[in-house]
């Protein structure tokens, strides 16, 4: 009897230890995927924000702008447009983006109240800004480091009448929370 009992109590043992190891492989498991499919949705949602604030500003307009222009109506108004996502998105950072050939890319409209990006300011270079520069809206799937932080960037296209690419608008996420 004493040596069933012992038979008896090695298999709950084994079985319990077993059924540990498929738990700790599953939680692992779900974890990883629900981290993989938040980051999805994150980079589609700034892409989308990165996208509609794009299809509201008009990009003959704002391939025409300059630094000297800030209290001129066209200015004001593609302000107006990313500072209304900035607010009603809550974003702390959506700016313009201007191509200056030669992988350069500079600021052009920032409506960060505290230490915005100024109008011709040089922007980090990443190879997801260049395809939105050629008019493929992309996010980054690494994040960079500038002066303002640790960053996840969407990036889209703003075109104007002809189809070209006018500017860019992006959108920043700070890495960390991400």
């Amino acid at each position: 009897m004493l040596k069933n009992n012992r038979f008896s109590k090695q298999i709950v043992m084994l079985v319990s230890a077993f059924l540990v190891a498929v738990i700790g492989v599953l939680a692992v498991l779900l974890i990883s995927q629900s981290k993989n499919l938040l980051q999805k949705h994150m980079r589609e949602r700034m892409l989308d924000i990165a996208k509609s604030a794009a299809a509201l500003l008009d990009g003959d307009d704002l391939e025409k702008l300059q630094k000297e222009d800030k209290e001129t109506e066209p200015y004001q108004k593609a302000l107006g447009v990313l500072r209304s996502f900035q607010e009603q998105v809550e974003l702390k950072y959506i700016y313009g983006i201007r191509d200056m050939g030669g992988k350069k890319f500079t600021f052009t409209i920032d409506p960060t109240v505290e230490d915005p990006g100024e109008f011709g300011e040089p922007v980090m270079y990443t190879d997801v800004l260049y395809q939105a520069s050629l008019g493929t809206p992309s996010v980054d799937e690494k994040p960079y480091e500038d002066v303002w932080g640790r960053f996840y960037s969407a990036y889209s296209p703003v075109l104007n009448s002809a189809g070209k690419v006018a500017g860019i608008v992006a959108v920043d996420i700070d890495a960390n929370w991400y």
